[in-house]
């Protein structure tokens, strides 16, 4: 870690981002170690981590930088959901940190643990999966695909580095619907969404910053995750969100937005439905499924996210052919 203008501690694997007095966004670099982003909130008497990155080299700079910019050790962490790319980090911080999650997420968390331990045990299918990569990177020609697969060796490096030291740490203390905690400095609010882009969402709110941290309820910027997600309740997750007092939102992935990123967001879901089902009308297969164009400017999102558009498509299709 290092200090630079203005202030704030660097790391590779994040930038920080003071968006009030005490609240500060972590968001993921491409480069880095982090994957999703995170948040760090000073209640004055207690310091607050929403997340704790992809893997515990990045969650050591993001307990760090909340060391430094708050003066005292993490007292609690928040879960915003169960995909293990938003709690990894959790084994790096002080053993006296609450870790807080839903009742839904700490009941399913063990079933993504196990696989991670089965990658500890044996990474050979890491391994495998890495060499592949890069076989197919020496003859790709699309553009959008190189930036993929230049991204998910990153990805695959840096959790093969972690594995050795890999020790899951789940939460202590779960919650439903609401919980608020009140700091000498300031109030913050948890609110459980229920199912959407999870099965069970937590968004961080900042009633008196008008901020919140919404987790993976929020993509901006790039191209939300789809597969395990409930599309509709999802959207009216974000419509709800349009509608409130916020004005400033921190996704799980992606750039600082607003409620026109919440806009974008919802399209992007409809626009991808919409297209898959004209193909399913014309008696299409969902590898002519994979072939649609997506308009601006969701096509500029696809630049290093080919993965994540066939996971979307396929998805899709197979969610539209279920309603059937």
């Amino acid at each position: 870690m290092s200090l630079s203008a203005p202030s704030l501690p660097a790391s590779e694997h994040f930038d920080l981002h003071q968006l009030s007095e005490g609240v500060f966004a972590a968001i993921a670099t491409p480069q880095g170690a982090a994957y999703s982003n995170t948040g760090i909130i000073d209640l004055g008497d207690r310091t607050l981590i929403f997340d704790t990155l992809d893997t515990p080299l990045a969650a050591r700079d993001l307990c760090a930088a909340a060391e430094s910019l708050t003066g005292r050790p993490v007292s609690i962490i928040v879960i915003s959901h169960v995909h293990s790319d938003h709690w990894m980090g959790n084994q790096v911080f002080p053993e006296h940190t609450t870790i807080l999650s839903t009742h839904k997420i700490r009941a399913v968390m063990p079933e993504w643990g196990e696989e991670l331990l089965e990658s500890k045990d044996n990474p050979a299918e890491y391994e495998d999966y890495l060499r592949e990569i890069e076989q197919r990177l020496k003859t790709e020609t699309d553009p959008r695909w190189r930036a993929t697969l230049e991204s998910s060796i990153r990805k695959i490096q840096f959790q093969m580095q972690s594995l050795p030291e890999l020790d899951l740490r789940y939460p202590d203390q779960t919650f439903e619907g609401k919980m608020g905690f009140y700091g000498t400095q300031r109030c913050v609010e948890l609110f459980s969404t229920g199912e959407g882009h999870s099965e069970s969402d937590i968004s961080l709110l900042l009633p008196d910053d008008g901020i919140a941290f919404i987790g993976d309820l929020g993509f901006f910027g790039t191209q939300p995750f789809l597969p395990y997600s409930q599309p509709e309740a999802w959207k009216k997750h974000l419509e709800m969100f349009d509608q409130s007092k916020y004005e400033t939102f921190v996704p799980g992935h992606g750039r600082i937005g607003t409620k026109e990123d919440l806009t974008l967001q919802r399209r992007y879901i409809d626009v991808l439905e919409d297209q898959v089902s004209a193909v399913k009308a014309a008696g299409g297969t969902q590898g002519d499924a994979m072939k649609i164009e997506l308009p601006a400017p969701f096509d500029s999102w696809l630049y290093g996210g080919m993965g994540r558009f066939e996971a979307n498509v396929n998805f899709t299709y197979e969610r539209l052919s279920s309603e059937a």
